[in-house]
């Protein structure tokens, strides 16, 4: 795995989803609880942009269609996407925030 920077942990604000493109693939960033957890940037079902979707708790509403994914594990808890989000490991390293890709 190679390890890639996102961007800067003050650019990633609580419960605001951010999309980032390491050149390799797009990766959304979401802080939930001072946590930050990092996820395919695009819905499984229609590949939706899931930075413009709604945060409610700890569930990720994509905009297109509805799907709703869990935002600690990518998982499906409503279709109409059936496969989950790719995780990404998050690394915070000084004031940087990277992710294994």
């Amino acid at each position: 795995m190679t390890q890639v920077r996102i961007t800067r942990l003050d650019a990633v604000m609580e419960g605001e989803p951010r999309e980032f493109d390491t050149g390799e693939v797009q990766v959304l960033v979401i802080k939930l609880g001072g946590r930050i957890y990092c996820l395919a940037a695009k819905c499984t079902h229609a590949g939706a942009p899931l930075a413009d979707g709604n945060i409610s708790g700890d569930t990720l509403t994509c905009p297109w269609h509805g799907s709703m994914f869990k935002i600690t594990d990518g998982s499906v808890l409503r279709g109409p996407a059936e496969k989950p989000l790719r995780t990404y490991q998050p690394v915070v390293q000084g004031d940087y925030l990277y992710v294994d890709v």
